[in-house]
């Protein structure tokens, strides 16, 4: 059951206090003078819960950012967002309040964005176990592999124990994990109980998210089954 806890992005994770989403978004950050009201977000089509905004002529480089009600009444997330704009000075953001059951976490008030800064690291408290040093966020040994479309990933093979990690753009502190995209996001939890499980974490940069999978030895998963089809007889 734990791999399925990973998959979902259930493990051990902290639970959050219940806010309301915004349904009147706006984004304030630091390319507009963090003017609560000035940049409504347009849903992308009625009832979509996906609301979207499009900014130009910006200059290349990294921005922070909050999702608004139009006021500092109701602002998401914590910490701030962030998001980094290239040559061409252009960023879509959106904001999903939709809730999702698809094995990625956050689970709703997903931040998209339209571009990739390029270069991901998996950090934690294991990263000494696979040779490298624990919450380093510039890891070549643990540096996530582009799979397409804004997706990376690493695999790593741990003992057993409960441990926390998170994906980082790499040499920073911006993160997705199971609360939002911000700077710092939570420690997300997860636990091995066999030899040697293999661990997959991954990251959607455009979408916002990210999960771990917790994968038992070939050996381990089948005593699992067969304990399982015993059991029902």
């Amino acid at each position: 059951m734990k791999y399925l806890a990973a998959i979902l992005g259930i493990g051990a994770m902290a639970v959050l206090p219940a806010m309301a989403v915004i349904t009147t978004p706006h984004v304030a950050g630091s390319f507009q003078g963090w003017n609560p009201g000035s940049h409504p977000m347009t849903e992308t089509f009625p009832g979509s819960g996906i609301y979207t905004l499009t900014v130009t002529n910006l200059s290349a480089g990294r921005y922070e950012y909050k999702i608004t009600d139009g006021t500092w009444a109701n602002n998401y997330p914590g910490p701030n967002s962030w998001f980094y704009v290239g040559a061409d000075g252009v960023i879509t953001l959106s904001y999903d309040i939709n809730t999702y059951a698809d094995g990625w976490s956050p689970t709703i008030e997903r931040l998209g964005q339209s571009t990739d800064p390029g270069a991901w690291t998996a950090v934690g408290n294991w990263q000494h176990l696979v040779g490298g040093t624990d919450w380093t966020n510039n890891d070549p040994g643990t540096a996530m592999i582009a799979q397409g479309g804004g997706i990376y990933k690493y695999m790593a093979t741990l003992p057993p124990g409960t441990y926390d990690w998170k994906p980082v753009v790499t040499g920073t502190w911006d993160s997705i994990s199971w609360d939002n995209r911000s700077v710092n996001t939570a420690n997300w939890s997860f636990t091995t109980d066999a030899v040697n499980n293999t661990v997959v974490f991954w990251v959607n940069q455009y979408a916002g998210t990210a999960k771990v999978e917790v994968i038992p030895e070939p050996a381990s998963l089948g005593l699992a089954l067969l304990g399982l089809l015993l059991r029902r007889r």
